[in-house]
């Protein structure tokens, strides 16, 4: 009886080393794909670290055609001026404040910064005949509190109101009585619209001017919400 138990306990233990074999195999892959999935999680970090900062362009703001929004505390001279971080991944909808290539009528090209105001499909009416200037979209009077005077000047030539066709757009300064924006363009292709393809991107931080030298205490966030505007448009 000895002579056959002998076998039997063997063939027990090479099962049990088996099991533990399979089980350490088990183990290495799960590790490995955890090692693996760490790894890949770095790297995309790495990757959207060293283009988050490329979301915004940061650039300097001249003229009165934002006050009291931007410029608002700047001398007449307008030096110093306010400062933008402008985001790139970010078009705007209405009422923000976006910078935009634009070509004059003399062909010169010029980066402006507005406040975004109608979109494809819109009907924007503007009434200057009385005390208070209204602006409508769609027929809904805007309120805009925003804007530093009452009363403005409409459409150049003397329209009323414009339908703004599919990939363009309408915008206007806040400061209406010293800003060259969508209300003069009767020179553009489609007059009195911007193509929406020439939005440089929408301004998400305003620096007074009086902060740009240590700056507004926003660049973690902003690095942060550029990490997450990339990892969107990559996943």
């Amino acid at each position: 009886m000895e002579d056959l138990e002998e076998p039997i306990l063997l063939e027990n233990e090479s099962k049990i080393c088996n099991k533990k074999i399979k089980k350490n195999k088990l183990q290495i892959k799960i590790l490995a794909i955890i090692l693996s999935v760490i790894f890949v999680m770095i790297s995309a970090f790495v990757v959207l670290a060293m283009f988050a900062e490329d979301v915004y362009i940061y650039t300097g703001v001249e003229g009165p055609s934002m006050k009291p929004t931007i410029n608002a505390d700047a001398p007449n001279t307008n030096e110093p001026y306010d400062h933008a971080y402008v985001n790139t991944y970010q078009k705007g909808t209405y009422n923000d404040i976006i910078v935009i290539q634009h070509t004059e009528e003399k062909g010169e090209v010029r980066f402006v910064i507005k406040r975004l105001i109608g979109m494809g499909g819109d009907t924007i009416k503007i009434d200057d005949s009385g005390i208070i200037t209204k602006v409508y979209r769609n027929g809904e009077l805007l309120k805009e509190d925003y804007i530093k005077d009452a009363y403005f000047t409409g459409f150049k030539n003397g329209i009323s109101e414009i339908t703004i066709p599919q990939g363009y757009i309408f915008y206007m300064g806040d400061n209406r009585n010293n800003s060259n924006d969508c209300r003069h363009y009767d020179y553009t292709e489609v007059p009195y619209c911007e193509k929406a393809s020439n939005i440089i991107g929408r301004v998400d931080y305003i620096v007074p001017f009086e902060q740009v030298e240590k700056g507004d205490g926003k660049d973690n966030e902003r690095f942060w919400k550029g990490m997450k505007e990339i990892f969107y448009k990559i996943f």
